[in-house]
């Protein structure tokens, strides 16, 4: 009996323990929340200069942890205080919603030569990556922000002149680590220059204040002029960098190719571009060797930065703007309520009213201090309350996608809890955005460059999983196997869980995403799959590898029909063929990946000039929240050109891998009937790439701006549908045929034995 009793008992303690860790879970969580509404409203829309002087990044990670530990309303508000008063000295938060705020406390007894300073944002430019070009940019209007001219990247470079080792695979290493000042984004840099002027760039990141060796293996084609092997760092940090080698592989083996002073023990200046010499170049950058630290005799490399600042005024970048006395007022979790101002005055001395200047200091030297390892958990919800701010003011789409926002928050912090590495980290914030359905969302992570795959590829087929390429030819499996099971799991199960880490727009490229990342892993991970009842072991071995369907750039069919590959063919060879495709009955277009830079090709397909304008909207934003986004029209505004192509048969080829830039192009086709589409829907995503940055080497690609068809309608999620639709087919797949281009093909002989003025459509 007592020992039924002592169960009892312990099954109670345990009850009540799990519901007490439940609790206490649930207000961290709301703690939280409460510290990411604010952190999002005074960070991107209130203008004073503490605002323009913190590591936001830091702060999130200082911030939260903290405020988790708040165990009263009380406590949360003194800690609030404690936190955004140096930032925002007009802040305020209370128990009881305010009906009124008192504008003399930010309103200067003399407003002579104040102007009022507020936040502008055209996308959004704060915390995004500077090294990407892109409309998108923010200004703190009329307040004093520290210009940073230097290069975004430094860069230290050693040219290599190719010939002897084309057609042969290449290895370049190099010892590094991060230096005193601690750099996110200092990397190994092997560069490969094209004949047709681009250049193909390898980069393996520098991690850890530990020497250790990195490696870059490639292949040189016949197309590559010139070798560039280095070091760069972007930002603010430095790297050390040591004994860098190059080899080429022959018969098996590796063969050193000597390199100019690689072990750096000879003096040099670094500013003689010349070949075989080492160079670098970086504004607001130093390169120089130390005998302070080396991984291999007394000296080696160190690239810092230094920066060259100077201080300018914020300049409007467009018409609206927010009005003095308006204000954020919110209630930020149950029962505290906060306000602050949107505009505040400005002179010389900066905005009205100041900081206390010791509180300020110490701030910015506690953030100084702050750790920033993903397996701390302050760290991971930092990155977690970073995301969730920039999509919840400046993303594009919520307005066609059906998402709770401050839900899937809710769910980030709460998963955050329980991951335990960088990778698991990695799959919740995939997790947390993909209900966005963005397709250029790609979540990164800088240690991830190892990852490998097994030399298959495979892709859904007739609803069945099915072995579209084998790599390895010791491997038992021939193209057309259908795999299912991976790793003891159904595969639709498998697969389940890979699409919940994907933001797509439309179910095509969601496989298209998925069928890659399913194979992804850590270099020699094993990957079992079941293939007629058998088991087969795969090694994550071989680099990432996709199967675009291979065509020439362009091909004649016969003598009434041509193709051109748009996905390929440069612009300015198809100009060369402008004649001879004048001369054919129909023209067959394939745009199931990415245009090489050639929409030029639609102004021979207009018979006018385009006069569509709007298509494509930057967001322009004075208000959180998305509220009342006004938005700077953006467009092609195409020529016509002659001799005039569209009175011929064009087909256009697509498939859910042609987003972005291809559906701008398909824009044309669909909103002024230039050709009859053909194939599978677009992907649904369109508009200029953002990258988010976030703490310890997280980053995130997103949409930026918002894209509408020609005619106003909603692109997002849906894409460009075909007028006919093809599928692909297993017999399909295992006998090598495209079945889009014949099926492109059978539609011109159908339109051959057609009367010329009849659409072969009807």
């Amino acid at each position: 009996m007592r020992f039924k009793i002592g169960y009892i008992l312990l099954l109670l303690f345990i009850s009540c323990s799990e519901k007490n860790n439940s609790s206490d879970r649930q207000q961290k969580i709301e703690n939280l929340q409460a510290f990411a509404s604010v952190y999002g409203y005074v960070k991107y829309f209130h203008p004073s200069d503490g605002v323009s002087e913190i590591d936001w990044t830091s702060f999130a990670i200082y911030g939260a942890n903290l405020v988790e530990k708040c165990e009263s309303k009380e406590e949360l508000i003194n800690t609030l205080n404690t936190l955004f008063k140096p930032i925002a000295p007009s802040i305020n938060f209370s128990t009881t919603k305010s009906d009124k705020y008192n504008l003399t406390t930010i309103t200067p007894k003399n407003t002579e030569g104040f102007k009022p300073t507020f936040w502008q944002h055209s996308g959004v430019g704060i915390g995004m990556d500077p090294q990407l070009r892109t409309p998108y940019q923010s200004s703190r209007v009329n307040g004093i922000i520290n210009k940073d001219y230097s290069f975004v990247v430094s860069k230290l470079t050693l040219k290599i002149d190719p010939v002897r080792y084309i057609g042969r695979k290449v290895k370049y290493t190099a010892w590094a680590k991060n230096g005193d000042l601690h750099s996110e984004k200092g990397y190994l840099r092997f560069v490969l220059e094209k004949l047709d002027g681009t250049s193909d760039l390898n980069k393996e990141a520098v991690v850890g204040e530990q020497w250790k060796q990195y490696e870059i293996i490639t292949d040189i084609d016949s197309y590559t002029t010139s070798i560039q092997v280095g070091a760069a760092l972007s930002g603010k940090g430095s790297i050390l960098y040591d004994l860098p080698q190059l080899f080429y592989e022959n018969n098996g083996n590796w063969i050193e190719v000597p390199l100019s002073n690689q072990d750096f023990e000879t003096e040099t200046s670094f500013s003689d571009y010349k070949p075989e010499k080492w160079h670098f170049e970086g504004v607001g950058y130093t390169c120089s060797l130390t005998n302070s630290d080396s991984h291999q005799g007394n000296k080696s490399v160190v690239l810092k930065y230094t920066g060259v600042i100077e201080k300018e005024r914020g300049q409007q970048i467009f018409e609206n703007h927010p009005k003095f006395g308006e204000l954020i007022e919110k209630e930020i979790t149950k029962g505290i309520y906060f306000q602050v101002p949107l505009v505040l005055y400005s002179n010389e001395g900066g905005t009205y009213p100041k900081s206390d200047s010791g509180s300020l200091l110490k701030l910015k030297n506690d953030l100084k201090e702050v750790q920033q390892e993903a397996t701390d958990l302050p760290v991971r919800w930092g990155n977690v309350i970073n995301t969730y701010n920039v999509f919840q003011h400046f993303y594009p789409y919520f307005d066609v996608v059906d998402v709770d926002w401050p839900e899937e928050l809710q769910k980030a912090l709460s998963r955050s809890f329980t991951d335990a590495s960088a990778k698991d980290h990695l799959v919740t914030l995939e997790k947390f955005t993909s209900p966005l359905k963005d397709g250029h969302i790609n979540v990164t992570y800088k240690r991830n460059s190892g990852w490998s795959t097994p030399p298959i590829t495979w892709k859904w087929i007739e609803n069945k999983l099915v072995i579209t390429n084998v790599l390895d030819s010791e491997i038992p499996l021939v193209v057309g196997d259908i795999v299912t099971e991976i790793n003891g799991k159904n595969t639709k199960e498998y697969f389940e869980e890979i699409n919940s880490r994907i933001s797509a727009g439309t179910e095509g490229w969601l496989n298209h995403k998925a069928e890659q990342l399913s194979l992804l892993g850590e270099k020699d991970a094993e990957l079992i799959i079941t293939v007629n009842g058998q088991d087969i072991k795969l090694i994550r071995n071989s680099y990432p590898y996709s199967s675009p369907t291979r065509m020439a750039d362009h091909e004649k069919i016969n003598d009434s029909v041509y193709y051109l590959n748009l996905n390929s063919i440069a612009m300015e060879d198809i100009e060369k063929l402008i004649p001879e495709l004048a001369k054919s009955k129909s023209i067959i277009c394939d745009l199931r990946v990415y245009p090489n830079g050639n929409h030029g090709f639609i102004s021979y397909l207009l018979k006018e000039n385009d006069t569509v304008s709007s298509w494509m909207k930057i967001p322009q934003s004075i208000y959180p929240d998305r509220k009342k986004v006004s938005y700077q029209n953006a467009n092609w505004m195409l020529p016509s050109k002659k001799p005039y192509l569209g009175d011929k048969q064009i087909i256009f080829i697509t498939k859910g891998t042609a987003m972005s830039y291809a559906e701008s192009y398909m824009g044309y086709i669909r909103g002024y009937n230039l050709g009859t589409i053909i194939g599978q829907p677009t992907a649904g995503t369109n508009g200029n790439i953002n990258l988010l940055q976030l703490s310890e080497g997280f980053s995130i690609r997103w949409t930026g701006m918002k894209v509408e068809k020609h005619d106003g309608s909603q692109l997002h999620g849906i894409g460009f549908l075909p007028d006919i639709y093809v599928n692909k087919s297993i017999e399909g797949v295992k006998s090598g045929k495209d079945e889009f281009l014949e099926k492109a093909i059978e539609l011109t002989e159908k339109r051959i034995t057609t009367k010329p003025e009849q659409n072969f459509l009807d």
